[in-house]
């Protein structure tokens, strides 16, 4: 069995018009997105004074740069016919539908964050997460996965709050005090 990947005019040919389509508006999503990127990184405040010779803006700049520069050639690699090859393998159905249902109660579990980070804190947000994220996906017991979000609440709140400084509220409004004197979490 080879795989043979067909460029310009004759994948043209071959490519299904809704594939180059989809190629296309992809590509073009991504070229908006870096040039809003580019374009917010020149808000950055860099400090007065300061006598860094890279300011805060150098890095940004580069990596959108670079994701313009590379969409771009995507762009006009799709337009001249370089699409990509369909979809092939062993534990790929070419013919199963998108789960709209899975799709939008994983796009509820990311959203959740929103609204208990702030009310219940990090460690609180992961277990909403993990857990409703397991949950949509098929995880067959809710507690196994219930148990396993707050390990890693716990852990990411340890390691990224406490060791490392990052800011993550560890308990939002709901119970601001309880752990604060212990030192646990950053408190």
């Amino acid at each position: 069995m080879t795989n043979q990947i067909t460029t310009g005019a004759s994948a043209i040919a071959g490519a299904p018009r809704s594939r180059r389509l989809g190629e296309l508006v992809f590509v073009g999503v991504i070229i908006v997105f870096s040039v809003i990127a580019l374009v917010m990184t020149g808000f950055i405040r860099e400090p007065v004074g300061s006598s860094n010779v890279l300011g805060a803006r150098v890095v940004p700049y580069a990596v959108t740069g670079l994701m313009l520069l590379s969409s771009l050639g995507a762009f006009v690699a799709v337009l001249r016919g370089d699409v990509g090859a369909p979809d092939e393998g062993e534990d790929i159905d070419t013919e199963a539908r998108t789960s709209w249902k899975i799709v939008i109660l994983l796009a509820l579990a990311f959203a959740s964050l929103m609204i208990v980070i702030p009310i219940a804190g990090w460690p609180a947000a992961v277990v909403v997460l993990f857990t409703g994220a397991s949950l949509a996906l098929g995880a067959s017991t809710w507690w196994k996965a219930l148990l396993l979000g707050l390990g890693l609440g716990v852990l990411t709140q340890l390691v990224f709050g406490s060791l490392l400084g990052l800011s993550l509220p560890p308990f939002g409004t709901i119970l601001p005090g309880l752990f604060e004197g212990m030192g646990v979490f950053g408190g």
